[in-house]
């Protein structure tokens, strides 16, 4: 899965602030890192973000802030099987612009020992576009699982079976998961002993929740698919649970870097001269919709030293023989 996360959108003029999705009769009160407990009825505590995909553009959910170790939740249970019906990320296609950033990324992992020699698991890879990414550039043994993928592709659960993994991506998914422990534990077994396993996902510290119209926070937030979202302490945390030991930082995504055009204030910007939905950004671009901008071509060559960095990513070292 891959997401963007940059400034002001176009959504914000024409969302209509309206819950009108399917409920359930629970709701998320409690923290997932300390156990807090929030009160349903402080109204003041919940902010209410509009849904980023144009297929649910005008659903909005509640969200909020544990006030003891700052972890985002999405208050708001839904049958999530109906909005990832039409989930653009699986209509994901390869630009030239994502070949950068997927290089971004892989020197991520090569800067703790990856080489085509190693195995590695994309876990949650969606449509696997990082994986055929590093297969081109002769990483061999390099593997993909999403267990919403079909079983004739990526979704068949005998990928697991390889064996032990010398390198794990964990990339925009542990957000989407109501019981993150559990997922950790999962890829615990399947990480070898002395192997590394990268976690990208939003930055819970630097998403400003008084700013729910702006798409620099909308889209880290990314209701209702983000479950809960971490900061840097509790992302460090649940890894600890699972005896790792954390050996780097990045404080941005992936997807942004200096080169033109391929940073998350451009992608935003570009995606507010649209329809301001998350979908403009994996379907064919539009050149001279974005190159008659000044905002955005102002983004395209300064954004990556203006991020706000909603995003980010933890390594891991799993000790032991």
């Amino acid at each position: 899965m891959m997401k963007f996360s940059s400034p002001l959108s176009s959504l914000d003029n024409s969302v209509s602030f309206q819950c009108h999705h399917p409920r359930t009769s629970k709701q998320r009160l409690k923290c997932s890192i300390c156990n807090y407990c929030i009160d349903p009825n402080d109204e003041s505590a919940f902010v209410t973000f509009p849904c980023n995909v144009r297929a649910y553009r005008g659903e909005t959910f509640k969200v909020w802030r544990c006030p003891s170790c700052q972890t985002i939740h999405c208050l708001d249970i839904v049958d999530l099987a109906r909005y990832y019906v039409n989930y653009p990320f699986a209509q994901a296609r390869f630009p030239w612009l994502l070949r950068v950033c997927y290089g971004n990324l892989c020197q991520q992992l090569k800067k703790h020992g990856f080489s085509q020699t190693r195995s590695f698991l994309d876990y949650g890879c969606g449509s696997g576009l990082f994986v055929q990414y590093l297969q081109q550039c002769g990483f061999t043994n390099c593997h993909g699982y999403d267990p919403y993928a079909p079983q004739d592709g990526y979704g068949n659960p005998a990928i697991l079976q390889q064996g032990s993994f010398d390198y794990i991506l964990l990339q925009d998914v542990i957000e989407h998961v109501e019981e993150p422990n559990a997922l950790l534990s999962e890829l615990d077994a399947l990480l070898a002993p002395g192997g590394y396993i990268l976690i990208g996902t939003p930055n819970a510290a630097n998403i400003d929740l008084t700013q729910a119209s702006l798409s620099d926070y909308y889209n880290s937030v990314h209701v209702p698919y983000h479950l809960h979202i971490y900061t840097r302490e509790s992302i460090e945390l649940l890894g600890c649970r699972q005896g790792w030991k954390p050996v780097d930082f990045f404080n941005r995504p992936y997807h942004d870097t200096p080169w033109f055009g391929a940073n998350s204030r451009a992608w935003n910007e570009y995606q507010r001269l649209l329809d301001g939905t998350i979908n403009v950004i994996f379907e064919s671009t539009k050149p001279w919709k974005a190159l008659s901008s000044y905002h955005y071509l102002f983004y395209a060559i300064f954004g990556y030293w203006l991020s706000f960095k909603t995003e980010m990513a933890v390594m891991f070292h799993k000790t032991g023989v």
